[in-house]
């Protein structure tokens, strides 16, 4: 009349191997995670700014007036942008652009950065701030994780995403290390 009740538990050292196994899958988890977190964000500000300049172009054309696109301060782009419009000295802001996630910066070391900015005409041509040239040139950012984007404007004012680190794909411009 004895019966023997089989136990359905875990013992201690097989939850404890679990607990060794997940925090090993974890620890190879949270470094991939981040980066791919990091090349989201860059993506990201990425298009921000393409969509800042395709406003500002699109906006240029049918005010048929300059538009410009700034910094927020100063030539710092990490600080966030603006797109203005309307004549010198009464611009009014269009629409402002937050600054730059957490790890994502600027690249000071390739292409110019449109250090004044960037305007349009009433054409929709790009032009330097300030100036009276074509404003084709490029802005790069890079993300922690070490993968850069650039920005790049012709001088018609058409504004593209490219990978700097891939040979030839930003052409053989201010952006164009590789090409």
């Amino acid at each position: 009349m004895g019966a023997s009740v089989a136990s359905g538990g875990f013992t201690l050292v097989e939850l404890m191997a679990v607990v060794a196994i997940m925090a090993i899958l974890g620890s190879i988890a949270v470094p991939s995670f981040r980066e791919l977190l990091l090349n989201q964000r860059l993506a990201a500000a990425s298009s921000g700014f393409v969509a800042a300049l395709n406003l500002a172009r699109t906006e240029a054309i049918q005010r048929s007036q300059k538009v410009h696109v700034g910094a927020l301060q100063g030539s710092d782009w990490s600080s966030g942008w603006a797109v203005q419009a309307g004549p010198e000295g009464a611009m009014h802001t269009l629409r402002k652009f937050e600054k730059l996630p957490s790890g994502v910066s600027v690249d000071a070391a390739l292409g110019d950065g449109f250090v004044r900015g960037l305007d349009y005409d009433s054409n929709g041509f790009s032009r330097r701030a300030g100036g009276t040239g074509f404003g084709a040139g490029c802005l790069t950012l890079k993300a922690e994780s070490g993968r850069r984007t650039s920005i790049v404007v012709s001088a018609s004012g058409r504004a593209r995403v490219c990978n700097p680190d891939v040979r030839g794909e930003c052409g053989s411009g201010a952006c164009g290390s590789g090409g």
